[in-house]
């Protein structure tokens, strides 16, 4: 239920540094003010670029902002790794 409840750690991030939804936005560019509670919420993944600008905003890498969404790319590429490359499919 805490996974579901939060799909990321922005929120957590966002407060440990003091900062509100406006000011992330602000910080990253951000013309829509929604954007940032979106994200939170794992309504919408952030474009790259937006991504890295949170990494650089919160000191931290994609996969300590967005672990669950690592670890199922993380997931899928290993899957591919196991059966199409192993056997040459690709």
């Amino acid at each position: 239920m805490l996974q579901e409840q939060y799909p990321n750690r922005l929120s957590f991030l966002r407060k440990l540094r003091h900062l509100s939804q406006k000011q992330m936005n602000a910080l990253i560019g951000l013309k829509d003010r929604t954007m940032i509670s979106k994200y939170e919420r794992g309504q919408v993944l952030p474009s790259l670029p937006v991504e890295s600008k949170m990494e650089i905003v919160f000191h931290a890498d994609g996969p300590d902002i967005f672990p669950q969404e690592f670890k199922k790319w993380n997931n899928e590429v290993e899957q591919v790794k196991e059966t199409k490359l192993k056997h040459k499919q690709i």
